[in-house]
Formats: C-alpha cells, sequence, structure tokens
C-alpha cells in the first residue's frame, strides 16, 4: 500500500524485527498481516528501509506532504500507514486512549500485550503447573536418598521456571521483539529514553515502603488467622530446609528459585503481559485489581489469598506508575527473600 514516505508490502515480511530495533523513534509496529508506520512519529530517516532485506519498507520517490490540518487533528483523527483494516482500527483507539489524563505512553520496544496473549500466558503456565505437580508427586521422588531428593526438586523447579521464561520469549517473538525488549527490561535498539520517566532513587523509595506495608499486613493478617483458630495449613508451612536441604545448599537452591526465578517469571507473566492487557482493554486500576486476582488465585490457596492479592495490587500499582517492570521485581524478589531468611532462621 501507499504511504506518506513509503510504500509498504506486508506480504514481503518475515516478521525478523529488524526495523523495529533499527526505527530511532519507534514509529513502526509489524504483525502477522501487517506493517504499521506512525505518520506524527515517523522522520523519513529510512533507517527501517535500510534494515529490511525483504523490500517490505520501500521509500517512494516523491514525498507527499502532510496537510497542515490533518497536523492539528485531534487523536481520535490521527492517521497511520498500516497494512490492514483491523490495524487501522487497532492503532486509532490505541491513539483516543492515549488523549485520557490515566494514560501511561508505552517504552519504545515494549510489545502491546493483547487479551490472546493473556489466554496464552495463562494456558501456559496451568500447563507448567500440572506438569510440575505431577513430577513432584512421584512415588519415586519420595524413595529417593534425602539429597538426591531435594536436587530433584530443585531441578524440577528449575525447568519449570526454564520452560514458562522459553514460552514467554516465544510469545514476544510473535511480537517482533526479544524477551527483555517485549518487557521493556531492555531499551530495545535505537529506542530513545522517555523523557519523564520516573527516578530510580524514587522508585527505590517506593519498594522499600510497599516492601514494608505487604510484610506488616502479611504478618497481621498471619495472627489474625491464628487468634481465629484458622492456623496455616501444613502444606503452606512446610520447612524449605525440608523441601530443598538444609546448611548452605538448601539456602542456595531457595535463593535462586524461590526468591529470585519466581518472582522474575511470575512478573513477566501477571504484572508483564496479564496486567499491561487488562490496563490497555479495561483501565488502570481494573488491570490492577484483574491482574492481582488472577496472581492470588495462581496459589491456589484459600488462606494464603488475602496477602497475595495485597501484594499483587502493590505490585501492579507499582510497575503501572514507575512505567517499568523492574521496581515490582525488586519488590516481589525482597518479599519471597524475606520468606525464604525466616524459613532458615526458624529452621536453623
Amino acid at each position: 500500500m501507499k504511504s506518506a514516505l513509503h510504500t509498504l508490502y506486508p506480504e514481503r515480511c518475515d516478521q525478523c524485527g529488524r526495523c523495529l530495533r533499527a526505527c530511532p523513534r519507534g514509529a513502526l509496529k509489524v504483525g502477522a498481516a501487517y506493517i504499521a508506520i506512525d505518520r506524527e512519529l515517523c522522520d523519513g530517516c529510512d533507517t527501517c528501509v535500510d534494515a529490511c532485506d525483504r523490500d517490505a519498507i520501500v521509500p517512494r520517490v516523491a514525498p507527499v506532504k502532510k496537510p497542515a490540518a490533518a497536523a492539528a487533528a485531534p487523536a481520535k483523527l490521527k492517521l497511520v500507514d498500516v497494512g490492514s483494516r483491523a490495524e487501522a482500527k487497532a492503532m486509532r483507539k490505541a491513539a483516543v486512549a492515549a488523549e485520557k489524563p490515566s494514560a501511561q505512553p508505552r517504552p519504545a520496544g515494549v510489545a502491546p500485550w493483547t487479551l490472546v496473549d493473556v489466554v496464552a500466558v495463562v494456558a501456559i503456565m496451568l500447563a507448567a503447573v500440572l506438569a510440575k505437580n505431577a513430577l513432584l508427586g512421584l512415588t519415586a521422588l519420595e524413595l529417593m536418598p534425602t539429597t538426591a531428593r531435594a536436587i530433584t526438586r530443585a531441578l524440577v523447579l528449575a525447568a519449570y521456571y526454564g520452560a514458562q521464561l522459553g514460552a514467554f520469549a516465544f510469545l514476544a517473538r510473535r511480537h517482533a521483539s526479544s524477551l527483555l525488549e517485549a518487557f521493556g527490561l531492555r531499551r530495545a535498539h535505537g529506542a530513545s529514553e522517555v523523557a519523564d520517566k520516573p527516578g530510580a532513587l524514587g522508585s527505590a523509595g517506593l519498594v522499600v515502603l510497599l516492601f514494608v506495608a505487604t510484610e506488616a499486613f502479611s504478618i497481621a493478617y498471619g495472627l489474625s488467622m491464628d487468634s481465629l483458630g484458622l492456623a496455616q495449613p501444613q502444606r503452606l508451612s512446610s520447612d524449605l530446609s525440608v523441601v530443598f536441604g538444609g546448611g548452605g545448599t538448601g539456602l542456595v537452591l531457595s535463593a535462586l528459585l524461590v526468591a529470585i526465578a519466581a518472582p522474575f517469571v511470575e512478573e513477566l507473566a501477571f504484572r508483564g503481559v496479564v496486567l499491561s492487557a487488562f490496563k490497555d482493554s479495561w483501565g488502570m486500576w481494573a488491570g490492577i485489581l484483574g491482574s492481582s486476582t488472577l496472581y492470588a488465585a495462581f496459589h491456589f490457596s484459600l488462606w494464603m489469598f488475602a496477602p497475595t492479592m495485597v501484594l499483587g495490587i502493590a505490585l501492579g500499582w507499582l510497575a503501572v506508575t514507575r512505567r517499568s517492570l523492574v521496581p515490582a521485581i525488586a519488590l516481589h524478589v525482597a518479599y519471597n527473600a524475606a520468606a525464604v531468611a525466616a524459613a532458615f532462621w526458624v529452621a536453623r
């Protein structure tokens, strides 16, 4: 199709993502059957043309100058260069949403996660949970010596988290991006930094504040349940030193899997994909509450639902307001690390 500065051929595109990484203004979007160029962002530098080796983006010989009236048009009438009618509707909807005061700019390179991605992530995580539980429930595991059993459990959990990361990387590739770029954990090549991005010091302060608040709620909740005679179920209070073995080896395995791997994978899923898709579809607080509910439900414990829900809300609010998953991951790591430290302190 024709555009102001380029002619687009979506049928030639192999979705390699090179044009996305080359564009310094984040003006490109590429999908399974479309190429989209935002006219307001594109400055005609042709870096995307140079990056594409399939001639899917070709410069026009005589660029057409955009009328002044079009430049002054409101966002709901913003014109974009697209390769399909569905993409035009999607970008027009995004432009209208961008005018709302609560809307947050998406960093260049971060994947526009959709409700379809949410369904895929939930299905992937459910399948991984079922496979993990089946392996950990094998009778042969209980017959192993203590050290071998602890190492086998650690290997099963490592494979559990690794499989999910692999699936997330595949979904990111469907959005023509790498895993870290799709979740905003690494800036896409050529993408400029957001001018009003929240500062690291402020984010660190919020992480500390929310860590204290969520830990206080968790402790108060546990004490309240005990006073009501609703003690934590035995399977939830199992000692990590029993699960992974005592001593330094057990502590290291617990730290790697429970305090680092679990928060990283869960934040990619629930705040990276689920929250992002829900927020774009229904708004900030609907997204935070919806993703937190799903996050709490995935712990498969009625007793743990309330503290996990509160933690999910804190993580979601942090991810949205700081426009990054890094503070949320940091808070989640600190929360889980405190649980690991407490478990080994009690068991010493």
